[in-house]
């Protein structure tokens, strides 16, 4: 309990929801699915590996759906950015993957000019909060199978395709971001 005080974040968070929530079987404290590569997803029992790849399956098909990405060729001279997936356990038991661009790879002024996040400050999570408790206002949550940005990039990026989900044939085709 120290130890993760100590680092804060995600590991003591779903640790104090999973003591906050009765449930008969503890959780694993030290190693969280944040952490779980691909690899680790394959050496799990064949159930659970289902179970993670079709969170991993729903995601690149919602990513198909809004049209992120295409198959190509990458173009002469070009790099692709390496990815990896993400695994979490959401409050419920849902297993929900994220594919990630492992954008530390890229060079500012050579692959991107500015950077932005539209993240909300935690700052003003905790002004809606109070405002609820002093109006007596109902909050209530929802989770978004997919968040993603609606806007063109004006870049052409390109990312290798995914561990566990490269197109049989087309192994050396990159995905090129939109």
């Amino acid at each position: 309990m120290a130890k993760l005080a100590q680092k804060r974040g995600v590991g003591l968070i779903n640790y104090l929801l999973a003591k906050a929530v009765a449930d008969d079987q503890p959780l694993p404290v030290t190693f969280s699915p944040r952490e779980w590569t691909f690899q680790d997803i394959l050496h799990m029992p064949s159930e659970l590996q289902k179970e993670w790849k079709k969170a991993c399956h729903e995601k690149l098909e919602s990513l198909c759906k809004w049209h992120v990405f295409e198959l190509t060729e990458l173009p002469h001279g070009c790099k692709a950015i390496k990815n990896r997936w993400v695994f979490n356990v959401k409050t419920d038991s849902r297993k929900k993957a994220r594919l990630v661009a492992k954008g530390f790879s890229q060079v500012e002024g050579i692959d991107y000019d500015e950077v932005f996040s539209p993240v909300v400050p935690f700052e003003t999570v905790r002004i809606m909060f109070v405002l609820a408790a002093l109006n007596d206002w109902h909050i209530s949550g929802l989770d978004i199978k997919t968040a993603f940005l609606y806007s063109k990039l004006d870049e052409k990026i390109y990312m290798e395709q995914p561990e566990g989900f490269k197109i049989q044939g087309q192994e050396r085709k990159v995905l090129r971001l939109r």
